[in-house]
């Protein structure tokens, strides 16, 4: 298994850059799919997370005309924090808990099909912080990846809604939660993990898209080992120049075994730089 090298701690937040290895799948269509306005294949719009549209139809001159064409209710009353994706016509929208997702399409509103996870709200929801929500969802490969509440990252069939596989990211009785959207890239979907109000270690971990297989998993601190950083390779800002860290640098600064609790949990949103082959992510609360 190759492992990521480069990661850089900033402030009182971790941001990592990780190097993803070269691998030629079909999944490259991903990229292509963004560079087309009419789709939004990521939860940014495109690898970057720019949120731009190059569509060009409503501007300056006639926004102040548009109407409501028409509308969809998920029927979920909590918190959306995502927006849905577009590829080749079908709408994907995906709510907070319970994770329903919803594929319509796009010329004539009907609902193609629909997906709910099996999940235990009991145990999930009290350890969710901040609302039961969910930023988004991915597509490559045919699939559409949903993070659910409950860390269990799932493929559906992205024309027929079918699971195709499931794979448990965490446990919620340990205060893993997940609420960020995936990221794909090529046979690899990104996930993170939502906790760090309860001490939970965070991490980003990457998955075979076509079988769910756990390819690496990079935690926010830890050993060199945990965090798959090269000690010699990560630098910071020291007495006034640019040097290496050195070896076990993030477990240095803590008291005992305080790091295991230390939070840095990745909830947020991941970018990736294809010319560089690079993923770019931030840690959240300690």
């Amino acid at each position: 298994m190759k492992k990521p090298l480069k990661s850089l701690l900033l402030a009182s937040t971790v941001a990592a850059v990780i190097s993803v290895p070269t691998v030629s799948t079909a999944n490259s269509g991903v990229e292509n799919l963004t560079k087309n306005p009419a789709n939004w294949a990521s939860w940014g719009g495109d690898y970057a997370g720019t949120r731009y549209s190059k569509l060009d139809q409503i501007n300056t001159n006639n926004v102040k005309t548009m109407q409501p064409a028409w509308s969809f209710s998920t029927g979920v009353l909590r918190g959306h924090e995502g927006g849905p994706l577009v590829v080749n016509d079908i709408i994907y929208i995906h709510t907070p808990f319970p994770n329903t997702v919803y594929a319509l399409d796009q010329a004539t509103q009907s609902v193609i099909w629909e997906y709910t996870p099996t999940m235990d709200a009991d145990v999930t929801i009290p350890v969710m912080c901040c609302d039961t929500v969910n930023r988004g969802l991915a597509y490559g490969d045919g699939k559409i990846f949903l993070q659910q509440s409950d860390t269990v990252l799932t493929a559906l069939d992205a024309k027929t809604g079918k699971r195709i596989w499931s794979v448990q990211n965490g446990d919620p009785k340990l205060g893993m939660t997940n609420t960020q959207a995936p990221l794909v890239v090529k046979d690899k979907v990104i996930t993170g993990i939502s906790g760090g109000e309860f001490g939970v270690r965070g991490f980003l971990a990457a998955y075979n898209i076509r079988t769910g297989q756990l390819d690496w998993k990079g935690y926010s601190m830890g050993p060199d080992g945990d965090t798959l950083i090269d000690p010699k390779k990560t630098t910071a800002w020291k007495d006034g120049k640019v040097q290496p860290v050195g070896a076990n640098s993030s477990i240095s600064t803590w008291e005992g075994d305080q790091w295991k609790i230390g939070g840095g949990t990745t909830w947020g949103w991941f970018s990736y730089d294809s010319d560089l082959n690079l993923i770019y992510y931030g840690s959240g609360n300690p």
